[in-house]
């Protein structure tokens, strides 16, 4: 599978309305996925790399960094460890969050 980048996967998953409105749903999730992409490359670790680094497949870091699969806790914990880093969050009011989400 061809490596993509972020902008041009975010790009055409947000063509769909729907896929969009999930996406704002699931936007501090993707915002640590953002950052996670950013180190890899700055890195220069290939796809592939951290797929062996972290005991997957490369087409799974692909379709994670597309945005075909919604990043779990779980995922971005792996995919940061992959990369030498922990996950660590705030919890902050609502008021204060991007566009106000609803995320429930």
């Amino acid at each position: 599978m061809k490596e993509i980048s972020w902008e041009e996967g975010e790009r055409r998953i947000l063509k769909n309305p729907e896929v969009a409105k999930e996406c704002e749903r699931a936007e501090p999730e993707f915002q640590a996925l953002r950052q996670l992409i950013l180190l890899r490359k700055k890195y220069k670790i290939s796809q592939q790399k951290l797929a062996e680094l972290i005991n997957s497949h490369q087409s799974h870091i692909a379709r994670l960094e597309t945005g075909e699969v919604s990043p779990s806790l779980k995922i971005l914990k792996r995919y940061a460890h992959g990369l030498g880093y922990a996950v660590e969050f705030n919890f902050i009011p609502v008021k204060d969050c991007y566009g106000n989400y609803n995320y429930i």
